[in-house]
């Protein structure tokens, strides 16, 4: 679990306010992708963090397009593999083959009457993070409206393995990711202020909300609009405002709370 945030590194400004960089969450490629914006088809590789950093916006990158536009910033790169929210009124989760560039599979998430994830990033639907136990969506629905859900999510075949209701609330969250299991929401204010880790779910009940640290992030330009959590390097990629930012986290063991 976390402890706190070591270092932040801001490494570039590329795209608009709102969007998602990340790494294969599942191998150690160390391929780079930019997704920029709420509803777009096209993706940003880039060889390594250096060739992104060091190109001029994003003229270095191999370009990929999408069959089909994104809905909101809470995809996720896992295994040479996207998995992303379809745009539309159906909730249709998509896994797309990077190499092969085809649609591997599709699903409608089987959940009714979804409502945003984060009342300060109403674009999100369905956030899906990596972890070291695989595939997780974060989401919201009516039933359950003032708090957020979380779903573990087979990533050979979309099919859901598990649901549970967190007791965090959708009220000024700005986005969450998830860790050995854990997931973690982070907050800020209409006014943007410092985000911070104020509501934590441990699905092995491991870790009590009352006891785990509220951590802050450092002050930086607005709000986050996507958090994605690398298992293999345990570092934070964060858009925040165009800016790409990398957050190294200090974790401990849970038994330790």
């Amino acid at each position: 679990m976390i402890s706190s945030i070591k270092a932040m590194k801001i490494l570039k400004r590329v795209g608009g306010a709102k969007g998602m960089w990340t790494k294969d969450m599942g191998s150690a490629t160390g391929k780079v992708y930019i997704l920029n914006g709420t509803d777009d088809n096209t993706v940003f590789e880039f060889g390594t963090v250096r060739e992104f950093t060091s190109s001029q916006g994003t003229s270095g990158a191999t370009t990929i397009q999408l069959p089909s536009a994104w809905r909101g910033m809470g995809h996720a790169i896992y295994n040479n593999h996207m998995y992303y929210l379809k745009q539309g009124e159906e909730m249709k989760l998509i896994k797309f083959d990077l190499q092969k560039n085809i649609i591997v599979d599709s699903a409608v998430f089987p959940v009714k009457n979804q409502l945003p994830v984060y009342s300060l990033n109403p674009e999100t639907f369905i956030d899906l993070a990596v972890d070291e136990e695989g595939l997780w969506a974060i989401y919201a629905t009516q039933e359950n409206e003032r708090h957020i859900s979380l779903a573990k999510i087979d990533p050979k075949t979309l099919d859901i393995q598990q649901m549970w209701d967190t007791p965090c609330v959708r009220e000024n969250a700005e986005a969450a990711f998830v860790i050995c299991g854990t997931v973690y929401v982070v907050y800020n204010s209409k006014l943007p202020s410092r985000s911070r880790i104020q509501c934590v779910f441990d699905v092995s009940d491991m870790v009590n909300n009352d006891e785990a640290p509220h951590v802050y992030f450092p002050k930086r330009y607005g709000t986050h609009s996507s958090l994605k959590y690398s298992p293999v390097e345990q570092l934070l990629y964060a858009w925040d405002d165009g800016y790409q930012i990398l957050y190294k986290l200090q974790l401990k063991k849970k038994l330790e709370v």
